[in-house]
C-alpha cells in the first residue's frame, strides 16, 4: 500500500523512516523526495500492508512529530491492485 508522508525536516534519511515504520509494519521502500523545497521533504513509503491496516496505521501515526517534524499521512484512493497508485483494478 503507497503511503505519502509530507512534514518531514531535511535530516531526515530513507533510512530513518525505514527503521521507524519498520517497528509498525513491513516495509517495502521508502523514497524521499527533495525536489521542490529541500528543507520540507516528503516521501512515498510501500508498505506490505492491506488497506485496512495501512488507515489504522494512519490514524496512529498521522500528526505524529518524527525526527523534529509533524508527519501527514495521505493515503492515495485510487491504487491498483498491487497497492501502487493509478486507478482502478484492471479487468482481465
Amino acid at each position: 500500500m503507497q503511503i505519502l508522508i509530507r512534514g518531514l525536516r531535511r535530516n531526515v534519511t530513507e533510512a530513518m523512516l525505514r527503521d521507524m515504520l519498520a517497528r509498525h509494519a513491513p516495509v517495502s521502500s521508502v523514497e524521499i523526495v527533495r525536489d521542490g523545497d529541500p528543507e520540507r521533504p516528503w516521501a512515498w513509503v510501500d508498505l506490505a500492508v492491506d488497506r485496512f491496516t495501512a488507515w489504522s496505521l494512519m490514524r496512529q501515526l498521522d500528526r505524529q512529530v518524527f525526527a523534529g517534524g509533524r508527519m501527514h499521512w495521505y493515503i492515495p484512493v485510487h491504487q491498483e491492485s498491487d497497492g501502487r497508485p493509478g486507478g482502478a483494478k484492471r479487468l482481465p
